[in-house]
């Protein structure tokens, strides 16, 4: 390479070098993958995977090697955007970072001034693909020190982290990495092939070893079709599944009396409950084969070590969160913890990453919380919601909300002031009043732990931002500034001193270096009492819809360029009641709404069940709607969760 005369590359000649830069992934995926990222020219050529961790074990899903796609995509936000036309249409003009931020901060001044508090401002800023501290960045700190509105993130795992709090407190997870040595694998209401990729290789380690694998899930999945057992339940139903399980175990001597004994309160209420389902009840509501439930309850009752893989599939219904808490006693009730392969996997933390610390001082004020996956209720016009400035960050809700068409009303409205701050123009940005560009995790400094093993990593910049985007730690550091707060950015040093790439040694044997407060699992809610089953029957002649995620999509991310078929999936038998062969165009619609999709027909999903994928943009849909214009915007008895798996529709000839 050639150098100066005194020994420094020149700058043509360097910026020619092609190099690879090791960061992470931060997208909504357990597996937080190291990254090898290629760059020539300051611009990303490929993106592949870094040896750097052991549990991305030298390869990445497809998904992310197409990251350079996205980040140089033709839609990518490369300046501030003030709305032209219409709100939905599109229609912007390009601006000044400095007009977009006085224009943004005026009307937040206008809405406190005439409100009289920061309740008429919505933080609808659910970032659940960045990493740690953009997820709670100092645009997050912002919003608290002018006391906005929080939008809670009850569109997912909202049910699930309730659930697991109920019955094991701050218990923290088993180390999924420990599923190798278990000898029995029961994987409910998850589907790690395409959203955990990197742990079905350690469940092929325990079969070798000689372990039995259980997928329970509506579909055969690929993990699915290589288990021991799948039971394809009915959606919603998972509790009485799991009391069924419970009530058996008690009738054959298989609950661990001396662990339950020590370890849980409320086993006997539990127990009382469980007994009045039989293997024969459940199975008939849950629309599986007896025998299948009972080989379930054999082996989950005698087979040690056993490991529970708990997904987030279950939480999608009203029943969800009694589902979760009944599926997590059975753990205690057969005292399957304590020794190596035994144990619950949920969302694995650290706790390395402290963002908040990182926040300047201020005076906290009391917040008003909404549900954010019920923005089409409390938006609609003439809600009497104070909302006038609306925020929206990291989230693409007209695609991702329920009941869709009351989103599209919502966000149409010409009295709320909406900004989004986004990569691309999403079918959200577009009915923005201003759209601010934000920067990819391949353009900041950062840091991340994964919620699927016990791994810190650094989040480097591989390259300098694309356009004029802006991180949300600088967007919250320009409005701060706009209010006159005089904030500075503390640096990632402020919330992690080692950002690694390290494995933290967090206790992970269960009832053992972590336990519930007290050392006591509580099988019992005393809010909500014993799990119990609330009937959602499937209508007359509808189909049960569930929206699961896809291969091809985190949530909504990378839908511009590789979305998935607007296709739905049925039952051989439910395609032969309604005259329906595969390929053609159907109709399919409820009380809601209609859309239009072409047919798939399998055996990948069970009778009564039609599966759509999520996160398909709507240009992708004829007439512009996708799945989520038939979900409805309810929420589940525990903490208002959303629902999606509770949508019931008919299918017809288009």
């Amino acid at each position: 390479m050639a150098v100066c005369d005194d020994g420094c590359m020149t700058v043509t000649e360097a910026v020619a070098e092609e190099v690879v830069r090791h960061s992470i992934c931060t997208l909504d995926c357990p597996d937080a993958c190291s990254l090898a990222v290629t760059v020539r020219n300051g611009r990303i050529t490929k993106v592949d995977a870094s040896p750097v961790s052991e549990f991305t074990d030298g390869w990445i899903c497809s998904k992310v090697k197409r990251s350079a796609e996205r980040i140089y995509a033709p839609n990518r936000v490369m300046t501030p955007m003030v709305r032209t036309g219409a709100k939905g249409t599109g229609e912007f003009r390009p601006a000044t970072w400095g007009e977009a931020i006085e224009l943004i901060a005026g009307r937040m001044r206008s809405a406190i001034d005439e409100h009289g508090d920061g309740d008429s401002i919505v933080a609808f800023t659910y970032n659940s693909s960045a990493a740690s501290i953009e997820r709670a960045s100092l645009s997050e700190a912002f919003f608290a020190a002018i006391g906005a509105t929080v939008a809670d993130h009850t569109i997912c795992a909202e049910i699930n982290s309730e659930a697991w709090a109920s019955v094991y407190g701050s218990m923290g997870s088993a180390d999924p990495r420990d599923v190798v040595n278990a000898k029995l694998v029961v994987i409910w209401g998850a589907n790690p092939t395409v959203s955990n990729t990197h742990f079905p290789p350690l469940v092929n380690r325990a079969r070798k070893n000689g372990a039995r694998v259980v997928v329970i899930d509506p579909r055969r999945t690929a993990m699915a079709k290589r288990a021991d057992l799948h039971l394809a339940i009915n959606p919603g139903t998972d509790v009485a599944l799991a009391m069924a399980i419970a009530g058996h175990w008690a009738r054959h001597g298989y609950v661990d009396r001396g662990f339950v004994a020590d370890h849980a309160e409320g086993a006997d209420a539990f127990l009382r409950a469980a007994a009045a389902w039989s293997i024969e009840s459940a199975t008939e509501l849950c629309g599986l084969k007896s025998a299948d439930v009972r080989t379930l309850a054999e082996w989950w009752g005698t087979t040690r070590p056993s490991m529970l893989r708990l997904g987030w599939g279950l939480e999608r219904n009203f029943n969800g969160g009694a589902g979760i808490r009944a599926v997590l006693a059975l753990q205690v009730l057969g005292g399957h913890f304590g020794e190596a392969g035994t144990g619950v996997i949920g969302s694995v933390s650290t706790g390395a990453i402290r963002p908040i610390e990182r926040w300047p001082s201020f005076e906290p004020s009391l917040r008003r919380h909404l549900g954010l996956h019920q923005i089409g209720r409390w938006l609609a016009p003439g809600s009497g919601d104070p909302c006038m400035v609306l925020f929206i960050q990291g989230s693409n809700p007209m695609v991702m909300c329920p009941d869709q068409n009351a989103v599209s009303v919502a966000l149409s409205r010409d009295d709320v002031f909406t900004v989004v701050h986004e990569q691309v123009l999403t079918d959200t940005a577009r009915y923005a009043d201003v759209v601010l560009p934000a920067t990819t995790s391949f353009e900041i400094d950062d840091a991340r732990s994964s919620y699927g093993s016990y791994f810190v990593h650094p989040v480097v910049p591989v390259i300098a931002p694309v356009g004029e985007s802006r991180s949300n730690d600088q967007v919250g550091l320009a409005l701060a500034d706009a209010f006159g707060f005089g904030w500075s950015d503390p640096g990632v040093v402020a919330a992690v001193a080692d950002p690694g790439p390290r494995v933290v040694d967090v206790p992970a044997r269960q009832f053992t270096d972590t336990s519930p407060p007290g050392g006591r699992a509580r099988l019992v809610d005393p809010v909500h009492g014993a799990p119990s089953y609330v009937p959602t029957s499937r209508p007359e002649g509808m189909l049960t819809l569930i929206s699961p995620a896809s291969a091809k999509l985190i949530n909504s991310i990378f839908g511009e360029f590789q979305s998935p078929a607007a296709a739905i999936l049925v039952h051989p038998d439910d395609a032969a009641a309604r005259g329906l062969t595969a390929g053609q165009s159907v109709r399919v619609w409820n009380d809601l709404g209609e859309i239009w999709a072409v047919l798939a027909v399998g055996t990948e999903t069970r009778p009564g069940v039609a599966v759509m994928t999520k996160g398909v943009w709507l240009r992708h849909h004829r007439g512009g709607r996708g799945v989520n214009a038939l979900t409805s915007a309810i929420g589940d008895p525990t903490c208002n969760g959303a629902c999606f798996n509770d949508t019931f529709v008919h299918v017809d000839e288009a």
